[in-house]
């Protein structure tokens, strides 16, 4: 498929995104950490009840305060979570989750608010089977969620074997989309990416790469330490 608005430049501080079917402005800001209004401002003449699938508009990526995480075991608030909600997934309390994230009002979280999650056992693991290009995520030995991610690049072949999760960033920078999730092996991680239309075709790198949508998501469910099995098929 073609895309004809792709040529389209954005301005310092802006990325393009290309309309796919079933986008809003609301979602597609969710995705990016910014709000359907800023996109308004950032493309005028946009009518927000009238996406065209192909069209590129240009969104703002909005800066992120980072709390004091040494680990760098980010999370990223959704609107319905509550400070319980987020330490029961963890394994944690809502006291040690409380402490680890000083100042923070617990009966005032806000969407898209960074917290630094005490380290604690995973309560997922993940595999990734490259020939199928499917990412899922185990909790309790049962399947919790499934991501499609892009195909391998026959010139940056993926490493395999069994990883863990090591580091974490939120809009780590164009390249690499919304999320980067580091792995136990230098240079190879999970990421997302501003051309969501290109997962059906192939990875720039030899990393595994998600739209920013499904990695955003799976950023807030893979703690650091969890451990990620890159597979062939059903073996390892």
């Amino acid at each position: 498929m073609r895309y004809p608005y792709m040529c389209r430049q954005c301005a310092a501080g802006l990325v393009p995104y290309t309309i796919r079917t079933g986008d809003t402005l609301n979602r597609i800001a969710s995705g990016y950490n910014t709000t359907a209004q800023d996109i308004i401002n950032a493309n005028p003449g946009i009518n927000p009840n009238s996406l065209r699938v192909g069209q590129v508009i240009c969104v703002p990526l909005r800066p992120q305060l980072y709390p004091s995480c040494p680990t760098t075991n980010y999370y990223v608030v959704r609107k319905e979570d509550t400070l319980e909600s987020i330490a029961n997934y963890f394994n944690i309390t809502p006291l040690q989750l409380l402490y680890s994230n000083y100042g923070i009002d617990p009966n005032d979280l806000y969407e898209d608010q960074i917290l630094c999650i005490p380290v604690a056992p995973s309560p997922v693991n993940v595999d990734v089977n490259v020939p199928v290009g499917r990412l899922t995520v185990f909790r309790n030995g049962n399947i919790f969620r499934t991501y499609i991610i892009a195909r391998e690049n026959p010139a940056y072949p993926m490493p395999r074997g069994t990883f863990t999760v090591l580091n974490k960033q939120v809009d780590p920078g164009v390249e690499r989309g919304a999320r980067w999730i580091g792995l136990s092996e230098a240079g190879f991680g999970i990421h997302g990416t501003n051309t969501p239309q290109f997962i059906d075709v192939v990875s720039s790198g030899r990393s595994i790469v998600m739209s920013n949508e499904d990695v955003s998501e799976l950023f807030n469910l893979v703690p650091v330490g969890t451990t990620i099995r890159v597979i062939n098929g059903g073996g390892a």
